[in-house]
């Protein structure tokens, strides 16, 4: 009579084991989905003050919130940018060129360029003409290239002596020097001199203009990490899909006005 009298609270006790038990392995699944997904890294060493860095800024939060993946953006010096990129610290960057991958086997290019950039000398003396880069060697004129612009800095030493070619640290110097007329061109990327000519204290300056355009257009692509390899062809659709139906250039639109109200 005892023995069966202790079953029932033994059972009782049995049966609301179980069911914690069971509780606790439902929970688990549900609170492993309202985990936050990681944000995916990617770096750029273009500040969000300059054009370059607020356009880009904008298509890739565009991009991955077409893909559904959290991102974040972290600004780096390029040499550490590289660094950390090939250890798996980050998780891409925002452009580099299309051959970066052949020295850098742990990125993954995306195969559809951000955009491209042109090599080009700049004037801001409207009677300057010039037909061809091998021309200068025919004129008085003196030149600047900014330093690391290894391209800028070979054609024109093929074409110029040492004594009227040197190097500036910006881009925002190379500007100056050429407005206050200390040199007569400055060799420069496209896109740098955009992102120059929107900072304020070039605001009002409208006598700037590509003397000429030289050499091969260079494709600027995203590079992700060898970890994300299965986002590398969905982010390459999104930014052709975007080129498409005209979000790049209509973000670049709304950056030029944020930047200089035109």
């Amino acid at each position: 009579m005892s023995q069966a009298s202790g079953s029932g609270p033994r059972k009782y006790l049995q049966h609301l084991l179980i069911a914690a038990l069971l509780a606790c392995f439902a929970m688990v699944p549900g609170r492993l989905q309202s985990e936050p997904l990681k944000p995916l890294v990617m770096a750029t060493n273009q500040p969000d003050t300059t054009y370059e860095g607020k356009w880009q800024r904008r298509v890739y939060e565009e991009a991955f919130r077409r893909l559904g993946v959290p991102f974040e953006v972290t600004l780096l010096p390029t040499p550490r940018m590289t660094a950390m990129a090939d250890s798996g610290a980050i998780d891409g960057q925002f452009v580099r060129v299309f051959a970066y991958a052949e020295a850098h086997p742990e990125q993954v290019r995306v195969e559809e360029p951000l955009y491209q950039v042109a090599f080009g000398l700049w004037v801001s003396n409207p009677a300057l003409k010039l037909a061809r880069l091998g021309d200068l060697a025919a004129t008085d004129w003196t030149g600047i290239y900014r330093r690391g612009v290894e391209q800028c800095q070979n054609d024109l030493s093929e074409v110029l002596p040492s004594d009227r070619l040197s190097s500036v640290a910006t881009t925002e110097l190379g500007l100056q020097m050429l407005l206050a007329g200390r040199v007569d061109f400055y060799c420069e990327l496209d896109g740098a001199i955009l992102n120059a000519l929107y900072l304020p204290e070039f605001k009002n300056v409208t006598s700037v203009r590509p003397l000429l355009m030289y050499g091969d257009t260079i494709a600027l692509h995203p590079y992700l990490h060898k970890k994300h390899a299965e986002l590398v062809a969905r982010l390459a659709a999104v930014l052709k899909q975007m080129k498409t139906d005209g979000s790049l250039e209509r973000f670049r639109r709304e950056v030029k006005y944020e930047l200089t109200g035109q």
